[in-house]
């Protein structure tokens, strides 16, 4: 069973590499290390199976959080931020069905209404937030 649980945990680990760190079988691979350690100690392999599948998912519910703060640091900063909270104003109409255009700060943005209403040409609006490459705004009243 040693050889069992070493070639389950270099199967995760390898296919850990190729989904390239996106944390899919880690989690397997450390319990089938702590499997192995078992198996070569001679516990049954009912307790092997019942320690794999306990240690993955401590694994994966320590790890995972702790994790998550490392691969999060790979976002780039855009300044794009410093948009929202800004007035625009309208160049194409914003329809419920299309995006309109807002011109900003001397930059034209693709646009969108946050209630999904409809906004005339030459209406000033507010940005409430950015959604990938398009603004969300609403009218200033």
């Amino acid at each position: 069973m040693v050889i069992f649980w070493l070639i389950v945990a270099i199967a995760s680990i390898v296919i850990e590499i190729i989904t390239l760190g996106n944390l899919i079988c880690i989690w397997f691979a450390i319990g089938a290390l702590v499997s192995a350690i078992l198996a070569w100690l001679k516990v049954y392999t009912a307790i092997q199976y019942i320690v794999f599948f306990v240690a993955s998912i401590l694994a994966m519910l320590i790890i995972r959080p702790l994790a998550a703060e490392y691969l999060r640091g790979n976002t780039v900063p855009t300044n794009a931020d410093r948009l929202i909270g800004k007035t625009g104003v309208v160049t194409r109409e914003i329809t419920s069905d299309s995006w309109g255009e807002v011109l900003v700060m001397g930059v034209r943005w693709s646009a969108i209404s946050v209630d999904n209403t409809a906004i005339k040409k030459d209406t000033k609006v507010k940005i409430m937030a950015i959604d990938g490459v398009k603004l969300m705004v609403t009218p200033v009243e």
